[in-house]
C-alpha cells in the first residue's frame, strides 16, 4: 500500500475519516490535491502570497 500511495517509512502522511471512510495520503499528494482545486479559482500567473503582502503594505500605508 506505501509503495502504490508513494510513501516510504518515515513520512508524515495526512490520515482523516471521510463517509465512513478512513484515508490515508501522503502530503505531496495533498498539496498537488490543494494546488488544484485552488487553481480553479486563481488564475495561471497569479500569486497570492504577493497578492497578500501587496495588500499588507497598502494598509501599513494607511495607518
Amino acid at each position: 500500500m506505501r509503495r502504490e500511495l508513494g510513501i516510504s517509512t518515515g513520512d508524515t502522511v495526512l490520515v482523516d475519516v471521510d463517509d465512513g471512510e478512513l484515508r490515508v495520503r501522503s502530503v505531496p499528494r495533498a498539496i498537488e490535491r490543494a494546488r488544484t482545486i485552488l487553481r480553479k479559482y486563481v488564475p495561471e500567473g497569479v500569486g497570492l502570497a504577493d497578492e497578500l503582502i501587496a495588500d499588507r503594505r497598502r494598509e501599513a500605508e494607511r495607518e
